[in-house]
């Protein structure tokens, strides 16, 4: 087993491009970093409350005969769902999550909805503003224009899907479509974070836990049976001869595995972010799930009470029997450092 001060040497460097923005934050301020989490079902939020989640962001199902999904995700990915099944659970989550004092986002996110099924869109936008939803969640310029324009006083966040990459895009959503949190893109670095984070009334949203390597979910690579997705199923290169040299391992290239962000909490919050926020809408294990989002408030509490992030880890190791068993040889022994200079990274398409 792996002692904690081991691996926390494990973790590599910072890049030169990132160092600079590498700072300890007020404690004060991890109170205001909220932990934007998953559900579908009510169960996941239960569990996502036990967690430490503070938002949640939810998508419900498109209208009987509707053969696109009005979200970024299809109705199901690899087999398991990602959306509110109905309309009335739908309403009672939302109802659920408010009385916990949890803001709530709905996903309309699509990136591409036709102008045929302009009504349609609005019609099932409008269910989950009527059920109670806080924020829209948008993922292309067209469907942001329909929503700001049916929906005036709803707040809209721009999804990772709009790849939002520059402060100047930022400011033009902020100021033309009324954008008020944008979600950076899964490869964002701390700089540009940083960047995101100086513009004046707009909130920042960071993904962690996911895969840095490639933008998921926008590849559109093949989930062909017995492989499983394209990002994550690995690539070998063709020998020429197979007596003479095996196919070589080209598995980083398009790695969209889970990278981790837990060590660089504190900066994050320094940076002045508004929320983290937890993949897995189609999560199949949905405790695990939550437990991701235990992880999380973990490091945020840590940085409240002033410790390093070491010190979070030693105390992390001390109850979460998941670190040492799963947590450090999938993350910290495979340098899966979500804003560190590694390998994935530098397969970056």
């Amino acid at each position: 087993m792996t002692a904690v001060t081991d691996q926390w040497e494990l973790a590599p460097p910072h890049t030169e491009r990132e160092a600079p923005f590498v700072t300890v934050p007020d404690p004060s301020a991890a109170a205001q970093v909220g932990l934007d989490a998953p559900v579908r079902n009510l169960q996941m939020l239960e569990l996502q409350i036990k967690g430490g989640a503070t938002e949640i962001y939810l998508a419900h199902r498109p209208p009987a005969g509707q053969p696109n999904s009005f979200d970024a995700l299809p109705g199901k990915r690899d087999g398991d769902p990602t959306q509110v099944s109905n309309r009335r659970l739908l309403k009672e989550i939302i109802a659920q999550a408010h009385a916990a004092n949890l803001r709530v986002h709905l996903c309309a996110d699509a990136p591409a909805v036709s102008a045929a099924d302009r009504a349609e869109f609005l019609a099932h936008v409008e269910q989950g503003v009527e059920a109670g939803a806080d924020t829209v969640i948008v993922g292309s310029l067209p469907t942001a224009r329909w929503i700001a324009d049916a929906h005036p006083d709803v707040p809209l966040v721009a999804g990772a899907g709009l790849g939002v990459t520059t402060v100047a895009y930022a400011q033009h959503l902020q100021e033309t479509y009324g954008v008020h949190r944008i979600v950076v893109p899964h490869a964002a670095t701390l700089d540009e974070i940083a960047a995101f984070c100086a513009i004046g009334g707009l909130e920042v949203e960071v993904p962690v836990q996911t895969g840095s390597g490639a933008d998921c979910h926008s590849c559109r690579l093949p989930d062909q049976r017995g492989s499983g997705l394209g990002c994550r199923a690995g690539y070998e290169d063709t020998a020429v001869d197979i007596s003479i040299s095996t196919p070589r391992d080209l598995g980083a290239f398009l790695d969209g595995a889970s990278d981790c962000a837990l060590c660089d909490v504190p900066t994050l919050v320094a940076l002045g972010v508004a929320a983290l926020q937890i993949p897995g809408r189609e999560s199949p294990i949905v405790r695990q799930n939550a437990k991701l989002t235990q992880m999380y408030r973990r490091a945020l509490n840590g940085v409240t009470r002033g410790w390093s992030m070491k010190q979070t880890v030693e105390d992390i190791d001390k109850v979460e029997l998941m670190w040492q068993m799963g947590w450090v040889p999938r993350m910290c022994e495979q340098q899966r450092c979500r804003f560190r200079d590694t390998a994935q990274r530098r397969a970056h398409v």
